[in-house]
């Protein structure tokens, strides 16, 4: 006979309770704390490492999630952060508070009014209040995942006061956004040491929420930009040029064509060079350029290498094809950077 497996119950703050022990991260991560030799070497440091890890358990701001289930999240006034170690499963969640999910290690898939979204390592995902949601994470491997629920009552808004709600209620964000870089890096510190969650939730919150707003400034300027389009199909054409935006920083050290950023951003040539151009300044083509000759720049006055060397690596036809290109950005041929 089959036994259905119970989903596990959730506390007054909307965390899932689980009394699966703590395992250590896969490589490359820090591993989490050596209880076992931490309990061999010193007996009353391991009794401090327990009431540390109870107090974890305890504390409404941090919450460490080991397997799936369903059930609600409800806001606190403080915010909160859960840390998820999953293998394969579903999650069912009713968020009452808005947040930042960010995957570190493995996938996360998300139905969100109707719409899949999938966030891989180094993305984020801004989901507002009142969102119905269901995750999903392979089966093959565990995922590691982030998430900073901000505070506030339920159902108040991810927008800052005076501005109106996200629509629509979830919006993907850029690998190159620096609140990707601010919650890996607080991810990679939790991962390592889940017992520091309860110290260190309030500032993940506070810096979490300062990102957030900065990041939400610059996305509704580039929305505005492309004032042509109907606010939904500006919103997704926005998402498809930031995913086109970073294959341009992923490729940077090769020459692109337009039909390869153009379909990694499934847009037609036209649109994409025009709607880029709007939103960012540029063409594509012209913004890898500059990507290239900014660090070939760098390579140049910070470590010294040779612009022939430079020029090879960037794939340029011939050494006076690459000088022609830095002078035109730069004013000056990059031998006289060199100096």
């Amino acid at each position: 006979m089959r036994v259905r497996q119970r989903t596990p119950p959730l506390s007054a703050a909307g965390h899932y309770r689980t009394s699966r022990p703590v395992r250590g991260p896969p490589a490359p991560l820090p591993p989490l704390s050596e209880a076992a030799g931490i309990a061999l070497a010193c007996p009353k440091a391991y009794e401090r490492y327990k009431r540390k890890m109870q107090a974890v358990a305890a504390d409404p701001s941090f919450s460490l999630m080991l397997a799936h289930g369903e059930g609600s999240r409800l806001p606190r006034p403080g915010g909160f952060v859960v840390l998820s170690r999953l293998a394969g499963g579903r999650s069912q969640i009713r968020a009452l508070a808005p947040s930042v999910k960010f995957v570190l290690q493995g996938e996360e898939v998300y139905e969100i009014d109707g719409r899949t979204r999938r966030i891989r390592p180094g993305e984020f995902l801004l989901v507002d209040a009142g969102a119905e949601i269901e995750v999903t994470t392979p089966r093959n491997a565990e995922t590691i995942g982030l998430c900073v629920y901000f505070g506030g009552e339920a159902g108040t808004p991810l927008a800052e006061p005076g501005r109106r709600p996200l629509n629509p209620r979830a919006v993907n964000g850029s690998t190159l956004d620096p609140l990707a870089g601010l919650l890996e890096s607080h991810a990679r510190a939790l991962a390592g040491r889940p017992e520091a969650g309860v110290d260190l939730a309030p500032s993940i919150v506070a810096a979490a929420e300062r990102a957030t707003e900065a990041y939400l400034s610059a996305w509704d300027n580039r929305l505005a930009r492309l004032g042509s389009l109907k606010h939904s199909t500006r919103v997704e054409t926005l998402q498809r040029l930031e995913r086109a935006r970073a294959f341009l920083h992923a490729n940077a050290g090769r020459i692109v064509t337009l039909e390869e950023v153009a379909a990694h951003a499934a847009l037609s040539r036209f649109h994409l060079t025009r709607s880029f151009a709007e939103a960012f300044g540029v063409p594509p083509l012209a913004y890898h350029r500059n990507l290239r000759l900014d660090s070939a720049a760098r390579l140049i006055a910070e470590e010294g290498v040779p612009a022939t060397v430079i020029a090879e690596q960037l794939g340029y036809a011939s050494l006076s094809a690459f000088s022609r290109a830095f002078r035109q950005k730069f004013g000056v041929p990059p031998s006289r950077l060199g100096k």
